[in-house]
């Protein structure tokens, strides 16, 4: 059985979840029986971008000096990482 908990804004990947399933039945005795259903919230499968480093300090920079950074990146996600637009601050 799957639980999608990606409506749920309260549930967080990684923790335990509780939830019960409504089971009915043509026992006369028995119309409904309750399941206990316990599990963890796993994180949706898309692309996770992850960088080396987050922060580069360049230090002090001589008017007309060009100076560069390269930041690099890994997916972990199970996904396709597209990157679509790059816009510098």
């Amino acid at each position: 059985m799957t639980y999608n908990s990606g409506n749920d804004p309260v549930l967080k990947p990684g923790e335990d979840v509780l939830k019960s399933v409504e089971v009915w039945t043509n026992d006369p005795r028995r119309k409904m029986i309750i399941l206990a259903l316990q599990g963890r919230v796993e994180a949706a499968a898309g692309p996770r971008i992850e960088f080396r480093d987050t922060v580069y300090d360049f230090g002090s920079v001589n008017e007309g000096e060009i100076v560069g950074h390269d930041f690099i990146f890994t997916n972990r996600g199970k996904n396709t990482l597209r990157i679509e637009k790059i816009i510098p601050s």
